[in-house]
């Protein structure tokens, strides 16, 4: 009975994450996952690096990694490239992303216009699946698989756009990412990966040595969405971080907490995140790890107020 709970749990995992973008806590260190517009404005010049582990005590677990790297120029605009790759169960993803972005100010307000276009390929390994067939009462998963499946592979192309807005303090952003819903399916039928509407409310507070901030976020993927609400503080070099998270839709429909810790130099950073849904699911599968590292070959940008903003949160 334990193995084949465990069984159609893995086959919901993987439609799942055909269907949905992976959910990120750390915002700086996926920021080109949030808002396009955002690339570049924490450094001229910088390469970020990330890693997602989700449930690591199940089998097949969701495991996601990126790279980030970007350069701006003098004359506000600015370019990026990522590079990511999420497996999941049977099925593993791999994307490229370029972005360009340009920063222009009115008066006092500081706005950030970006695009990302994109390539990506979704595979799928039959071999690390399991049927019904192959079931045997005594020993589990052991009987050969009759059907004649063939490793397949779907490419798509992606269109992301945001933009941003910062004044005495706040930060408003939005951004569409997906926009032209590609077709991710496997087979001959059409499984569209939807429009994700991402929108960000933020505010910063500078006392001296010690800042805090506040992070408010909404995220809608089809008939998935999630409210998050994150306060950050930062001393010195130190930054800590707190959230709750409430998710809406018809898979996993359970409230989680994370916490955050990171440290913060000119030149590099690193964070950690763990959040726990508290949700039945959760006590078979606890928590979910994230990690970043990032370099700022030309140092933090300390000098523009959104840039201060987005130097706090992790």
């Amino acid at each position: 009975m334990k193995k084949c709970t465990l069984f159609f749990l893995l086959v919901g995992i993987t439609a799942f994450s055909m269907a949905q973008d992976p959910h990120f806590t750390q915002k700086t260190g996926n920021i080109n996952h949030f808002n396009p517009a955002l690339v570049g404005a924490q450094s001229d010049f910088g390469v970020q690096l990330n890693y997602r582990n989700q449930w690591p005590t199940l089998p097949l677990n969701p495991i996601t990694s990126s790279l980030l790297t970007n350069y701006n120029l003098k004359n506000g605009l600015g370019f990026g490239l990522e590079v990511k790759s999420e497996s999941v169960g049977s099925t593993r993803s791999d994307a490229l992303k370029a972005n360009i972005n340009y920063r222009h100010k009115f008066g006092a307000v500081e706005t950030r216009y970006g695009l990302n276009v994109g390539y990506g390929e979704k595979h799928m390994d039959y071999e690390g699946l399991r049927f019904e067939d192959q079931i045997s009462p005594d020993s589990g998963f052991t009987n050969p698989n009759a059907e004649p499946f063939e490793n397949k592979s779907t490419k798509y192309a992606t269109l992301d756009i945001g933009a941003a807005a910062y004044y005495k303090g706040f930060l408003l952003g939005i951004a569409i990412q997906q926009l032209n819903e590609p077709d991710i399916s496997f087979f001959s039928n059409t499984s569209i990966q939807p429009m994700r509407f991402v929108g960000n409310l933020a505010y910063i507070k500078e006392l001296n040595q010690f800042n805090l901030a506040g992070l408010a976020t909404y995220q809608q993927d089809g008939k998935y969405s999630i409210i998050e609400t994150q306060v950050y503080s930062q001393y010195k070099f130190v930054k800590l971080g707190i959230g709750y998270h409430q998710r809406f839709g018809s898979f996993l429909d359970s409230d989680f907490f994370s916490v955050a810790l990171g440290i913060q130099f000119d030149k590099f950073s690193v964070g950690y995140s763990y959040d726990d849904d508290f949700s039945n699911i959760s006590r078979a599968s606890p928590g979910t790890h994230q990690a970043t590292a990032a370099w700022y070959i030309k140092g933090l940008n300390k000098e523009r107020g959104m840039s201060k903003l987005m130097n706090v949160l992790l």
